[in-house]
């Protein structure tokens, strides 16, 4: 496995706003917390992401918005709703809240929420706080959207994977937020090992 230090190289060399974004994030000391395979890729998951998910509270993202003199937008899909607004329009930084996924019917809010926030795990690199969502929770998303190949996803093979690598998963925080959205009979065994 590489070191924490080349991953966020990589990762700090891959997407160039990235330094800026999470500068004026510290300076101005907004929560955030990156997730989705970004998040996975600095704890040492091997597939480099297409673009890095900046997650903010969502009572927080208008004034991250006039930050960086942004306007953020709705997103729908089958299974999401969420907002987000990209760092001067390069949608490689996404800036993303409220965020509820509806599969078979049932709707999960996996918005930023303060007992989320105070999950987040961090890192320090050139200078900067780098906070990222918990990786249980960037599972537990994979774990619900369970999206394939068919639509340029791997989340079941990605959460494979980082369970391999990642022996420090707080299995007793990921089954609390199972029970708490109610979503036992959607996750299955994914998580058992």
């Amino acid at each position: 496995m590489k070191s924490a230090t080349f991953q966020l190289s990589t990762f700090f060399g891959r997407f160039p706003l990235l330094k800026q974004t999470l500068t004026t994030l510290n300076q101005e000391r907004r929560d955030f917390a990156i997730g989705g395979s970004g998040c996975l890729f600095l704890f040492g998951n091997e597939r480099q992401p297409d673009d890095v998910d900046i997650y903010l509270p969502n009572d927080q993202h208008d004034q991250v918005d006039k930050l960086f003199g942004i306007t953020s937008f709705p997103y729908h899909s089958e299974q999401e709703e969420v907002r987000n607004s990209n760092v001067e329009g390069d949608h490689s930084i996404q800036l993303t809240s409220n965020l509820i996924l509806t599969i078979q019917g049932k709707r999960y809010d996996l918005s930023l929420t303060p007992d989320v926030l105070s999950m987040r795990l961090e890192m320090e690199y050139v200078g900067q706080n780098v906070f990222l969502y918990p990786p249980e929770d960037v599972l537990l998303i994979k774990a619900l959207l369970q999206r394939g190949e068919d639509v340029g996803k791997h989340d079941i093979e990605d959460i494979q994977n980082f369970m391999k690598i990642y022996p420090n998963l707080r299995m007793d925080y990921l089954e609390k937020r199972i029970l708490n959205l109610g979503a036992e009979e959607r996750v299955g065994t994914i998580f058992s090992k």
